[in-house]
């Protein structure tokens, strides 16, 4: 139970007047007995210090120290590497984002950095005969491309150009403008026809099944009375002491070729009527895979186009509208000054093999190996930044990401507390009991959830701000540090603090 401090102390201090009352009282009252004794031998009575009446306060448990991480950049949780209480060590990693882009930026930067050697070592060494060769096959590609940019473009491919066009935007528009009406009709008239066709090959079949179910019990029926008529005339005709007439043959031979047609006739009836269930499946599941089919093609028009597609469709538009600006216009001018460009890199590159190593040219590229070797340092350590690692030593007091989710540098990820020290904040102790109180007093620590440990420890600090107010009171907060710790100890755990004031 949590005990106000502004309740405790006056309790306490009552029940030390009840007991200083009861001390006079009994005084009092042994006055009588001692006045007989004499007065020459009575003594003073010594002094005695006034008792220093203890500070009781509720507190909270709290860690010695505790940090609050955020992620340095913003993305998607790809693994989160701990669990609420796990014990971890400083530079352990916490969780980690998504990197497959930062890896791809990474892949990048090697391969521009390889690149980059390697026109420093080409730089740096003498051009050999293959090399030229290179140069000048590259040379006459780049003169061909030039060449091919600058020729008149035919009709025909602008034409063909535009029709890509303008099929790519009649699908953008349609899918913009949304479900069609009149298609939505045709599709919902097609929906009831199936079902209406549905519920009639369902009756139909039904009355089939039924018409020869009947049927085989009539038989049924049939074969049974064959059965007993048959039955009766072999008995009688068994029965007979005289010679059997061929009148009394005829009958009992006719009885039994009754009795057979009617057990055809059943067998008859009972594979007509397996045949009619077979069908009925078999025909009922064709015309609800109709209805299933209708019913698709309805939601599939009234469905809005979702955002893929429609990006889809405009990243379409916009590749068509590309192809036919190159064939005419600004594009096609841009592209032969790019085809020109290329002209002149390649003969530039020739030149520079005829020629051989320049300071210049060698300067330039080692500049650019530095310039490449750093943008990968950049991208390892964007990478690196993705991984929420532990500054310190601790225990995961809150973790508050999962996989999957989105983080940004403004949301506490995860809470560290360092569990190797302890301390207790109280929470009620009022302006009127801070005053006594100094650092270093001793203290008692009670906690609510573990009746059966009372730890001593001493005041280290005094928050010299106010906490808050209760009951036009201020509030104070003050630290007390355990003389020793208990591994049952947890944040947040509420406590009883007993602080006994220096003199």
């Amino acid at each position: 139970m949590v005990f106000p401090e502004s309740r405790v102390v006056p309790a306490l201090l009552a029940i030390v007047l009840v007991a200083g009352g009861i001390l006079t009282a009994c005084g009092r009252v042994a006055e009588p007995l001692t006045a007989s004794a004499s007065t020459e031998s009575a003594l003073p009575p010594p002094v005695v210090a006034p008792a220093i009446q203890p500070i009781v306060a509720n507190g909270v448990v709290a860690p010695g120290s505790h940090v609050d991480l955020r992620m340095s950049m913003s993305g998607i949780v790809d693994e989160v590497l701990v669990r609420e209480g796990d014990i971890v060590r400083a530079g352990d990693p916490l969780l980690r984002l998504d990197t497959d882009e930062l890896d791809l930026r990474i892949d990048r930067a090697r391969a521009g950095l390889a690149a980059a050697q390697a026109d420093y070592e080409l730089v740096m060494s003498t051009a050999a005969p293959a090399d030229i060769q290179r140069a000048q096959a590259e040379l006459a590609r780049a003169q061909a491309r030039l060449r091919e940019v600058s020729g008149a473009v035919t009709p025909q491919a602008r034409a063909a150009a535009q029709a890509r066009l303008d099929a790519a935007r009649a699908v953008l528009a349609r899918l913009e403008a949304g479900p069609n009406s009149a298609e939505v009709r045709a599709l919902q008239a097609e929906v009831r026809q199936a079902e209406a066709e549905l519920q009639t090959t369902r009756n139909r079949l039904a009355l089939e099944k039924t018409t020869l179910q009947l049927q085989m019990e009539q038989a049924a029926n049939v074969l049974r009375d064959r059965q007993i008529e048959y039955a009766r005339i072999r008995d009688e005709n068994q029965a007979r002491v005289e010679p059997l007439t061929a009148e009394h043959r005829t009958r009992e031979v006719s009885a039994r070729l009754a009795m057979e047609n009617a057990e055809k006739a059943l067998e008859q009836a009972r594979m007509a009527y397996e045949t009619a269930m077979q069908t009925e499946r078999t025909v009922l599941t064709a015309a609800e895979a109709r209805v299933d089919a209708a019913r698709a093609r309805l939601e599939r028009a009234l469905a809005a186009p979702d955002h893929d597609q429609i990006a889809f469709a405009r990243a379409a538009v916009a590749q068509a509208e590309d192809d036919l600006a190159r064939l005419q216009g600004e594009q096609r001018a841009g592209a032969i000054e790019a085809a020109r460009a290329e002209v002149a890199i390649a003969e530039a590159e020739l030149e520079r093999l005829l020629a051989g190593i320049r300071p210049a040219e060698a300067a330039v590229a080692q500049a650019r190996v530095e310039e490449a070797r750093v943008a990968l340092e950049e991208a390892e350590l964007a990478r690196e930044r993705a991984i929420l690692r532990a500054p310190i030593a601790g225990v995961v007091a809150a973790l508050n990401v999962k996989p999957g989710e989105f983080v940004d540098p403004t949301l506490i990820a995860v809470r560290l507390a360092d569990g190797r020290t302890w301390r207790i904040e109280t929470t009620n102790l009022s302006e009127m009991s801070v005053t006594r109180l100094r650092e270093g007093d001793p203290a008692i620590i009670r906690l609510n959830a573990l009746p059966d440990l009372e730890i001593p420890g001493k005041v280290s600090s005094i928050r010299p701000v106010g906490a808050g107010r209760e009951d036009d009171v201020t509030i104070y907060t003050v630290v007390i540090t355990p003389d020793r710790l208990d591994e049952r100890l947890r944040w947040n755990m509420t406590a009883l603090v007993q602080i006994t004031p220096g003199r």
